[in-house]
């Protein structure tokens, strides 16, 4: 979350970003006020419990008729004290609950409007496919029905859920297979965390409260735990509370199930696999000294973007823009590869610059020069399974056979997917 202290001392700086996000701007003054009644009720204990120390100390030196008045005197102070206490808990209850609504600054120039069609196109890559035939929707290939079974997977696990079997499958795995050597081979360090995550997690890295809708909860007694939509939160909290060594980034990476909701996509790509409840993902994250999260947020971008260059997939990039960006983003650029059949670009990578905003709430820390200093923090896909249907509906020939990527041939076993 923001530093509460720099909102109060700047409300009209977060009002302003709360307006450019379309959202109310009272809130940061509420918080500025809330918080300035806490401190304010805070003064007034430390005055009334220095009060009741000084009673306790003088006590011994006074006369049995001072005592027995001082002692009436005390007990007023100690009815105050609880009173005090219990409206300075509901103060700080109140203005921390608000502010984890509270944005990230954003970039000085991330477009400003109320929602996707306000992302700005800010390059397109590769090569379009030049088809002599109307090209398949990658769900109506041969490969595609006979490979992916979600009508299956629907009786399995309810909405939403598929088998992927055979050829396809196989392909994926090589696809995530070769991409985690290559991030890996980039010095990123490999982990394999935890699937389950507790709200703490989701809290500290800015996924709750705003995104709980689209995350599943699994009850077990008392408790509640979590199947989050990327290992980002998992990756974050590896290093919480430590004060790290950034002179070079750390750069982690993991390879995950992960699992969405889909919340209000009823109706929505009802075809195919790009909104399922289940799906791969390697996610990357780096934390860095803060003087370099621009430019790595740039180093972060080209990983991805090299990735598909080298699959030979066409597609552009899109800075998104204020109505569309997360509480936790100060910037966010995606990569939306190109689906000719449906003539349309869609979303496969999304490159995030966190600043400060996660790093603060779980407590990780970089020193420059002697001093301890909240490091950044920035996460981008690193492989995603709608690159393999991107992969399906670009590089189908007129026969239905799919061409494989050169880079994948050889681990693939073969040229064609048929």
């Amino acid at each position: 979350m923001i530093d509460i202290k720099h909102l109060v001392e700047n409300p009209n700086i977060y009002a302003l970003e709360l307006q450019k996000r379309y959202k109310d701007d009272t809130l940061a003054y509420k918080i500025k006020d809330e918080y300035e009644s806490w401190k304010s009720k805070q003064k007034d204990l430390e005055t009334l419990r220095q009060k009741k120390n000084d009673f306790n100390t003088a006590i011994t030196k006074l006369s049995p008729i001072e005592k027995m008045r001082s002692i009436g005197e005390m007990k007023l102070v100690s009815e105050q004290i609880r009173g005090l206490e219990s409206e300075a808990r509901e103060l700080k209850e109140n203005f921390e609950s608000l502010l984890v609504l509270i944005p990230n600054l954003t970039w000085e120039r991330i477009p400003v409007g109320p929602n996707d069609d306000s992302n700005v196109e800010t390059g397109i890559f590769g090569s379009a496919s030049n088809f002599d035939f109307d090209p398949l929707n990658y769900y109506d290939l041969p490969i595609f029905k006979r490979d992916y079974l979600s009508e299956k997977g629907v009786e399995a696990s309810g909405f939403r859920g598929f088998y992927i079997r055979g050829e396809l499958a196989r392909l994926q795995q090589v696809l995530f297979s070769w991409t985690l050597e290559r991030l890996i081979n980039k010095d990123f360090e490999f982990i394999i965390p935890p699937i389950f995550v507790n709200e703490e997690v989701l809290t500290g890295t800015g996924f709750f409260p705003t995104g709980r809708d689209d995350v599943y909860d699994v009850k077990d007694s008392d408790k509640t735990r979590f199947l989050p939509g990327t290992s980002e939160a998992a990756l974050m909290f590896l290093h919480a509370d430590e004060t790290l060594d950034l002179s070079s980034p750390k750069k982690l990476t993991a390879w995950t199930r992960c699992f969405r909701k889909e919340a209000g996509a009823y109706g929505k790509d009802t075809k195919g696999g790009i909104r399922v409840t289940q799906f791969e993902k390697i996610e990357t994250v780096y934390l860095c000294d803060p003087r370099d999260s621009i430019r790595l947020f740039e180093e972060m971008k080209e990983v991805f973007m090299e990735t598909v260059d080298l699959l030979g997939l066409y597609y552009h990039t899109l800075e998104v823009s204020t109505g569309d960006i997360p509480l936790k983003n100060h910037r966010q650029v995606d990569i939306e590869a190109w689906f000719p059949a449906q003539k349309a670009f869609r979303e496969v990578c999304s490159a995030s610059n966190c600043t400060d905003y996660q790093t603060r709430t779980l407590g990780i820390k970089s020193n420059i020069d002697g001093n301890p200093v909240i490091a950044h923090s920035l996460n981008c896909t690193g492989m995603v399974n709608r690159v393999l249907f991107a992969m399906l509906e670009q590089f189908q020939e007129k026969n239905s056979k799919v061409k494989i990527p050169k880079v994948l041939q050889e681990k693939f076993g073969k040229e064609y997917l048929e």
